[in-house]
């Protein structure tokens, strides 16, 4: 939570101004993102710290080192606070770009893990996963309760070995609903993100979808030389 902002009874003493002209200024503020409300507490520049997301590699390590959701150890790791709102969790269709990633048809039907990720208790992320039938079908990754150690982890508790995967991303505007969820400012793009994970056999494990508030994330992929030879 940031700054405080002045009430509507401090902006009349304090400039002359109007009952109206006060509460329109803190309206728009409210309606622009910048500024949000605490009830009984009053009104508070809103904190939008900026999260950075490491490389897939990277991510992957220090997940089996911490035991914990990839989300939780950056933002921990970045001095910043997790939380998650489930939003759905069962089956049903798979989009075709996440059927073509998932090597199903787009008529066909997957086990479907979608939260809002927050930070400080601001939205930051919608994440969507998909798993395969065959994967998930009657394992916890079809329960609305929470995976503590995240579902990487029990994937591979099923005997499935992450082996290689991609990521791809591509930057738009939001959906209303994609504004609403996040909270977006006016003019705020997303940035999309797909990650898939595929095992030794070259079948695909899971499909993450992302939609990342373009103001509260950067991306960092670091290399060395190993990676050029």
């Amino acid at each position: 939570m940031g700054q405080s902002v002045p009430s509507e009874r401090e902006l009349i003493e304090r400039y002359g101004t109007t009952k109206s002209t006060a509460s329109k200024v803190i309206g728009i503020l409210l309606a622009e993102g910048l500024v949000t409300t605490k009830f009984g507490r009053g009104t508070y520049v809103r904190d939008r710290p900026v999260l950075r997301r490491i490389s897939a590699a990277q991510r992957h390590a220090a997940h089996r080192r911490a035991g914990k959701p990839v989300f939780d150890v950056q933002a921990i790791d970045q001095g910043q606070v997790p939380s998650r709102r489930m939003l759905f969790v069962g089956r049903r269709e798979v989009p075709a770009h996440s059927a073509e990633w998932l090597q199903i048809e787009p008529s066909a039907e997957a086990v479907v893990r979608q939260r809002l990720q927050l930070l400080n208790d601001e939205p930051a992320v919608i994440s969507t996963s998909y798993y395969p039938s065959w994967l998930a079908a009657g394992t916890r990754l079809e329960s609305p309760d929470p995976l503590p150690e995240g579902p990487d982890e029990f994937i591979e508790s099923l005997g499935h070995r992450f082996s290689h995967g991609i990521e791809v991303f591509r930057a738009a505007m939001p959906t209303p609903e994609e504004a609403t969820l996040l909270a977006l400012r006016p003019g705020v793009p997303v940035v999309h993100m797909w990650h898939v994970d595929h095992d030794d056999q070259d079948r695909p494990l899971q499909v993450a979808h992302d939609v990342y508030a373009a103001d509260r994330h950067e991306f960092a992929y670091e290399w060395n030389e190993g990676d050029l030879r």
